[in-house]
């Protein structure tokens, strides 16, 4: 991050400063001009080139209020890398023109079918451009896509200000199944926790049995006992007819996002990719069971414990779109770890653990 910022310095000080310079050279020459001449026309180019830094500041702060920027986008729960319909649409409000206005995108995490970012324009009154392109996020998670931000400066580079999308557009990118890791993750798994013990998931049933328990979080809604519901309105799920069922806990260990933010506020493309490698992981490991048609129920905290179990590819959807909200820890992240974990371990039923950022062996 600290190598990131001082590229970005460096970037910053290598910028063209030549309208500064016809700034200044015309401020000096103003000064001499004044100086050695007098009259009025001299006395009207000194002034006005002391009070221009006044009045570009005054235009860029009524080009900031009436600026509109308006996105829209069919769904917010998308496909990671699959482009969807988008419009982008700046309007003056104002009656005055607006010029020199710079478009920032979220770079790292947005992918435009027609370049966005840093595309300079100019509006006249009432009036507004239009853009309608497609749209793809390059991550899984919960986050801002789209514009991040317009920047407003005058045309000798002196005063720049900033409007922030004032609504952003957040997006929620669903996990992708990796085919040709998910099984080789999940057997890997399986041969660390249970190969050693000669354990062996039995086959499941696929027809429910008459024992019920009562309802928790996360328990497929297709097995609640709705006659049971309509007699005594408490929530009960049925209980497969096999009874020796075995489970396996899948304990997802995230890490807290703070302190990951660029200066535009923009959460750091590492940090992204590597939760978006944590998020998909998971899923695959989902879909690996599913596929199998063997039951696994994941554990997270997601401001306070979360648990999901899942049994075909709907529940893999279902994990899916709980997994793409922003994971928000509270606390510390070791206390954090230890409740999850003692969660998971009350089920008596084989552990398997995904820890995210975690460079060496993630498995316990």
């Amino acid at each position: 991050m600290k190598k990131q910022k001082k590229d970005k310095k460096k970037k910053r000080l290598r910028r063209p400063r030549l309208p500064q310079v016809i700034y200044v050279l015309f401020l000096i020459a103003a000064i001499i001009y004044v100086s050695n001449r007098g009259g009025a026309f001299s006395y009207t180019l000194f002034y006005a080139a002391l009070a221009y830094p006044v009045l570009a500041f005054l235009y860029l702060l009524y080009m900031r209020a009436t600026i509109r920027i308006d996105q829209a986008l069919p769904v917010r729960e998308l496909k990671k890398n699959m482009d969807q319909p988008y419009v982008l649409k700046i309007v003056n409000s104002g009656l005055l023109p607006s010029a020199g206005i710079t478009i920032h995108t979220y770079k790292g995490r947005t992918v435009f079918g027609e370049e966005l970012n840093g595309k300079t324009i100019s509006l006249l009154p009432k009036a507004e451009i239009e853009w309608e392109t497609a749209l793809s996020c390059k991550y899984s998670g919960s986050y801002a896509a789209g514009i991040s931000r317009l920047t407003f400066r005058d045309c000798f580079g002196l005063i720049t200000m900033t409007l922030k999308t004032p609504a952003p557009m957040y997006v929620q990118v669903l996990p992708v199944v990796n085919p040709d890791h998910s099984e080789e993750t999940a057997k890997a798994l399986l041969n660390l926790n249970m190969g050693a013990s000669g354990g062996r998931m039995k086959e499941r049933e696929n027809t429910l049995g008459n024992e019920i328990k009562p309802y928790i979080q996360g328990d497929p809604i297709k097995r609640i006992h709705w006659k049971n519901y309509a007699r005594s309105g408490e929530l009960f799920v049925r209980l497969p007819e096999e009874k020796d069922l075995q489970l396996v806990s899948v304990v997802l260990l995230a890490r807290p996002v703070e302190g990951l933010e660029d200066e535009t506020g923009d959460l750091a493309a590492g940090r992204l990719a590597e939760r978006d490698r944590f998020l998909d992981e998971a899923a695959s490991v989902a879909a690996y069971f599913a596929g199998q048609k063997r039951p696994v129920q994941f554990f997270f905290y997601n401001a306070g414990v979360k648990r999901m179990l899942v049994e075909d590819f709907e529940g893999l959807h279902s994990l899916g779109l709980e997994l793409s909200k922003e994971l928000v820890l509270r606390g510390d992240t070791a206390a954090v770890d230890t409740q999850v974990l003692a969660e998971a371990e009350h089920w008596n039923c084989p552990i398997l653990t995904l820890k995210e950022n975690v460079t060496e062996e993630n498995t316990r």
